[in-house]
């Protein structure tokens, strides 16, 4: 079995990443993310079954990473409404941190086709944090019926209107997160 190279792992990520986010997936192909990657085609291969495996488990990796510190974020946070609060925050200030990883994530999850079952389950807001503060939305009687799916989105709107305007500012964030939890209020 070959020695895992963590450098040639690594730039094999980032080629993907940049790829993903500057070129599109219509054209991705391992042979363009090796080329970018300044690797062996058949290096890929050591990590990744083909283009599916790749972007799937990359894929898990990214939005791990983008997720990380989320768990704290949300026990600090004392009632639902604080956590939905804290929660966005922090999304946004992930995005403003690691925006082309987001854009990443955000690209494969709105094209499910090129990811495996194991990729969009991981992706789905129904397992660990997130879907505790889903149950929690869900058990409270001050907020309306909401299914994941419309949580998902609701909870992607700062992180959309961050990568449309820039940066946004502390009170243009409070107002953005405060409008969102008025949408979830029954």
């Amino acid at each position: 079995m070959r020695k895992i190279d963590e450098k040639k792992q690594l730039a094999i990520k980032q080629a993907a990443i940049q790829l993903v986010c500057t070129a599109g997936l219509t054209n991705l192909t391992t042979a363009k993310v090796t080329k970018t990657a300044g690797v062996s085609p058949a290096t890929l291969y050591i990590y990744y079954q083909d283009k599916t495996d790749m972007l799937s488990r990359l894929y898990e990796e990214v939005k791990d990473q983008l997720h990380a510190g989320s768990g704290e974020v949300l026990a600090a946070a004392p009632t639902l409404d604080d956590k939905i609060r804290a929660l966005l925050r922090f999304s946004v200030r992930q995005f403003q941190r690691f925006p082309q990883e987001t854009q990443f994530v955000n690209v494969l999850w709105s094209n499910p086709e090129v990811l495996d079952a194991q990729a969009v389950k991981h992706g789905s807001m129904t397992d660990g944090i997130l879907k505790q503060l889903m149950e929690a939305i869900e058990a409270a009687s001050e907020f309306a019926p909401t299914t994941a799916t419309e949580l998902e989105i609701l909870f992607s709107v700062p992180g959309q209107v961050a990568s449309r305007a820039g940066d946004l500012t502390d009170m243009q964030l409070d107002q953005l997160i405060e409008k969102i939890l008025r949408a979830v209020r029954a």
